[in-house]
C-alpha cells in the first residue's frame, strides 16, 4: 500500500450505515464505528492551496457547483483530530462529510489490495476535455466530490475519474428522514463503498462498461453491492448486535444484508434501496425465494444485478450455517433448538466470529475472481466460473465446501454458464492450457516452448526490446514509433524508480542511481503492495507492449490458435488492423501480477494477461456483409464487436495455467449476430447503451444514467 504501508494504520470515525440509525433509539448504539486505514495522506504543503484530504489514492474536493461554494477543508493531520480518531459523525458538518468519504473509500481500496496482492490503479485517462482520444495517461488519484450534485443521485464518472455525491430534500410522507430535511448520499457507507467499487472495477476492466449482453452492467452493479454489503461484517459491534437480535439466524430480516437504508426510505420504497435477503411487499418483509426462471425474464440492470447478489448472499448463509452448526449443538444440548431468551454473550461473540470469517472469505473470493474473467462481454456464468477457479487455485482442498455452496446458490437462481453440458465444481474450472490446446487441436509442445520466451520477456526486457528492433515485418514510421515508445517507457521507469527509492530513504542511506538495466533486471510486477503506483502503471504498459511483440511473432501461431486471436489476412475488412504490422490488430489490455497467500501460508503468484481484438459492426446485416468485404456504408458503424482471452501464467515456471476465452473469435459471425440481436432489442428500450444513429460507444456517464433511473 504505497510508501506508508509499513506504518501503523490510522483510525477515523464514520457512520456504520447512514445518519438514519442515529434517529432511532433502537439503532443509536450502531450509529458510529471506527475504521483503520493505511496512513498514506500527504503532508500539507504551506505553499500549495489545501482543498481537503489528499493521499496516494484519492483526493477529496468539496466544491458545490450548485452554490458555487467551496467548503472549508478538514485537516486530518490536526493533532486534536488524530487523538480523537477524527471528527465526530455529524450530518451538519461538511468537514465530517469529507472525512466520511475519504475513510470509506480508503477502506474499500484496502480490501481490494488485500485480495489481489497488488496496488490498485485507476483507469487511465484516454480522452481530452473535448472528448478526443489521446494516449492513455496515468491517473494517480480518484477525485471525490462530497457535494458534487444537487440531486437524488451519486455515481462514479469514468470520464472525470471521480465520485460525485448528491444531496436533496426529503419529501412528505416518507420514512428515513424528516420532511424538508437534507439527505446527503456522501454520508451513506454503502453508497460510498458502492461507487468506489465501480471505480476500482473500471480500473481493472474498462470494457465492462460496454453493455454487450444483459449481464455486463448488471455485474458491475451487483459487484459494487456485494462489496458494500460484505463490508458490514467487518464492523464487530454492528455484527454482534445483529447476531443477538436475530438469535444467530441471519436469514431473518436484519441490517447486514441491506443497502442504503436512508436513501431507499426517502425515495418512497419503505425500506432499504436493496436487500440481499428479501423485500417488503404489501407492508410485510418476506425473504427471497430462489427462482431459477427469474433471470430469463429480468433485464433491468439493478433488478438483474440483485439476482447475482442474492445468489452470493445465499452461499454465504449456507457457509455460515455449516460453520456454526457445532456451536448451536453445544448451546442447545444437541437439540438444535436454542433455549428461549437472549443468547449468552460468549455465544454471540463466537457466532459473530464465524460470520465475519465467512463474509471475509466470500468477499475476497468475489474480488479475486475479477482476475479470472474474460476481458470483454462477461456474463454471470463467466463470473461463477471465475470465483470457483480462483478459489480452487488458491485453496485446492476447500475444507468448508465454499465452492459447492456458491455453485448451489448460483444454480438455484438460474445462473448457469453457456455451453456447459455438465455442471459441477470440476467442470466449472476454466481450462488449463493442455485442455484448451486439445479442444483446438493445437500443438502442446510448441505452446509449452513459449514459456522460455515469456520468462525472457519478463526478466530481460531491454534484451527483448533489442530483439524487437530486428524484426523485419514492422511498418516504417509506425514500427519506429512503437520501438521508440518502448525505449521511452523504459527510461520513464528508470527515472520514476530512482525517484521513488530516493524519496523513501534518508539522505545518508541513499545509494547511487541504479542503471536502467539494473532496475529492469528486476521484475517490477513482483513488488506487489510495496510498488510505487506510477512505476507499476508504467511496468504494465511496458510488459504489455513486449507481450504484444511475443504474441505477434510467427512462432506464436499455435498460441494464437488456442486463445482465439486471429492474425490471418482472410479476416473480414471490419476487423481493426494494426498500424505496426500487416495483420489484424491485437490489444494487450493488461499484464499484471496477482499475489495471494494460501491456507498453508504459501504464496501463489501469477501473471494476468488480457488480449482483445475489435471489429466494427452494424445493426443491419446487409451493411455488415458489405463492410466485411471492404465496401462499408457511408456512415459510421453502430457498435464494436470484441472478442478476447485472459491468460493466467505461473510466475515461477512461466507456464500458462489457465485459458479464459470469450465464445468464438473476432471472425465469428454467430457471436456477432447474438450481440446484434441483443442491441437491437435494447435500442427500443431505455436501457440502451448504444444509440441507433451510429454512436460507437457506451454512454459517457453510464453510471449516472443507471443510478438516476434506479432512484
Amino acid at each position: 500500500m504505497s510508501v506508508m504501508s509499513t506504518m501503523p494504520p490510522r483510525k477515523l470515525r464514520i457512520f456504520a450505515f447512514d445518519p438514519s440509525m442515529g434517529r432511532r433509539h433502537e439503532t443509536l448504539p450502531l450509529n458510529e464505528v471506527t475504521v483503520a486505514i493505511p496512513w498514506e495522506m500527504d503532508k500539507i504543503d504551506p505553499g500549495v492551496p489545501f482543498v481537503g484530504p489528499v493521499g496516494e489514492y484519492v483526493e477529496v474536493i468539496d466544491f458545490d457547483p450548485s452554490l458555487d461554494l467551496v467548503y472549508a477543508p478538514v485537516n486530518l493531520h490536526d493533532p486534536a483530530l488524530l487523538a480523537e480518531d477524527g471528527l465526530k459523525p455529524a450530518e451538519w458538518n461538511p468537514q465530517f462529510h469529507q472525512q466520511m468519504t475519504y475513510a470509506v473509500a480508503m477502506n474499500t481500496i484496502v480490501n481490494f489490495e488485500s485480495a489481489l496482492g497488488r496496488v490498485a490503479l485507476w483507469a487511465p485517462r484516454d480522452h481530452d476535455e473535448k472528448g478526443k482520444w489521446i494516449n492513455p495517461e496515468y491517473v494517480q488519484r480518484l477525485r471525490i466530490y462530497p457535494h458534487g450534485l444537487r440531486d437524488a443521485n451519486a455515481y462514479y464518472s469514468p470520464a472525470k475519474k471521480a465520485l460525485l455525491f448528491g444531496y436533496f430534500q426529503a419529501g412528505e410522507g416518507q420514512s428515513g428522514a424528516p420532511a424538508g430535511t437534507i439527505v446527503f448520499t456522501c454520508l451513506s457507507h454503502d453508497i460510498i463503498a458502492h461507487e468506489t467499487s465501480h471505480a476500482l472495477l473500471d480500473g481493472m476492466h474498462p470494457r465492462f462498461i460496454e453493455a454487450t449482453n444483459p449481464d455486463v452492467l448488471a455485474l458491475h452493479e451487483a459487484f459494487a453491492d456485494i462489496v458494500a454489503i460484505f463490508q458490514h461484517f467487518s464492523f464487530p459491534e454492528v455484527l454482534k448486535d445483529q447476531i443477538a437480535r436475530t438469535r444467530g439466524d441471519l436469514e431473518s430480516q436484519n441490517l447486514l444484508g441491506q443497502l442504503a437504508q436512508e436513501f431507499g426510505q426517502v425515495l418512497g420504497r419503505g425500506a432499504a434501496l436493496r436487500d440481499a435477503l428479501g423485500g417488503v411487499k404489501d407492508g410485510v418483509w418476506r425473504a427471497h425465494a430462489p427462482d431459477p426462471k427469474v433471470l430469463r425474464r429480468t433485464e433491468e440492470v439493478h433488478a438483474r444485478g440483485a439476482i447475482l447478489v442474492a445468489a452470493v448472499f445465499r452461499a454465504f448463509l449456507s457457509i455460515y450455517r455449516s460453520r456454526i452448526a457445532d456451536l448451536l449443538r453445544i448451546a442447545s444440548s444437541g437439540t438444535g433448538i436454542l433455549p428461549e431468551g437472549e443468547l449468552h454473550p460468549d455465544l454471540v461473540n463466537r457466532l459473530a466470529q464465524e460470520a465475519a470469517k465467512s463474509a471475509r472469505h466470500i468477499l475476497l473470493m468475489c474480488i479475486r475472481a475479477l482476475d479470472y474473467c474474460p476481458p470483454v462481454d462477461v456474463t454471470f456464468g463467466d463470473y461463477l466460473r471465475a470465483i470457483i477457479t480462483a478459489d480452487h487455485d488458491l485453496y485446492p482442498e476447500d475444507e468448508h465446501n465454499y465452492r459447492v455452496a456458491l455453485m448451489e446458490a448460483f444454480l438455484a437462481w438460474g445462473i448457469v454458464p453457456r455451453d456447459l453440458p455438465i455442471v459441477s465444481v470440476e467442470t466449472l474450472l476454466w481450462p488449463t492450457m493442455p485442455e484448451a490446446a486439445a479442444d483446438y487441436e493445437a500443438s502442446v509442445p510448441d505452446i509449452a516452448g513459449l514459456k522460455s520466451a515469456v520468462g525472457y520477456l519478463l526478466s530481460r526486457p531491454l534484451d527483448m526490446i533489442d530483439e524487437l528492433k530486428t524484426r523485419s515485418d514492422f511498418r516504417g514510421s509506425e514500427g519506429q514509433r512503437f520501438l521508440e515508445g518502448l525505449d521511452k517507457t523504459a527510461q520513464e521507469i528508470f527515472e520514476e524508480m530512482n525517484k521513488a527509492m530516493g524519496d523513501r530513504l534518508p539522505e545518508k542511506a541513499r545509494r547511487p542511481r541504479a542503471s536502467v538495466r539494473e532496475i529492469l533486471a528486476r521484475n517490477l510486477l513482483e513488488l506487489g503492495l510495496e510498488a510505487d503506483r506510477r512505476v507499476e502503471w508504467l511496468a504494465r504498459d511496458l510488459y504489455g507492449r513486449l507481450f504484444w511483440g511475443l504474441v505477434t511473432e510467427a512462432k506464436s501461431a499455435p498460441l494464437r490458435q488456442v486463445i482465439g486471436i486471429r492474425t490471418d489476412a482472410e479476416a473480414p475488412a471490419t476487423v481493426r488492423r494494426s498500424r505496426i504490422v500487416d495483420a489484424p490488430a491485437i490489444e494487450v489490455h493488461s499484464v499484471r501480477m496477482a499475489a495471494r497467500r494460501g491456507k498453508r501460508d504459501q504464496f501463489e503468484r501469477e501473471y494476468v494477461v488480457e488480449l482483445t481484438q475489435t471489429r466494427e459492426a452494424y445493426l443491419d446485416p446487409k451493411d455488415q456483409e458489405a463492410a466485411d468485404k471492404g465496401k462499408a456504408p457511408k456512415r459510421p458503424h453502430d457498435f464494436y464487436f470484441r472478442r478476447g482471452c485472459t491468460l493466467l501464467i505461473d510466475a515461477d515456471t512461466f507456464e500458462i495455467r489457465r485459458v479464459i476465452r470469450t465464445p468464438g473469435d473476432i471472425c465469428d459471425d454467430a457471436e456477432l449476430e447474438r450481440m446484434r440481436a441483443y442491441l437491437r432489442k435494447q435500442a427500443a428500450g431505455r436501457e440502451n447503451a448504444f444509440a441507433t444513429s451510429g454512436v460507437r460507444a457506451v454512454r459517457p456517464e453510464v453510471f449516472a444514467h443507471l443510478h438516476r433511473q434506479q432512484g
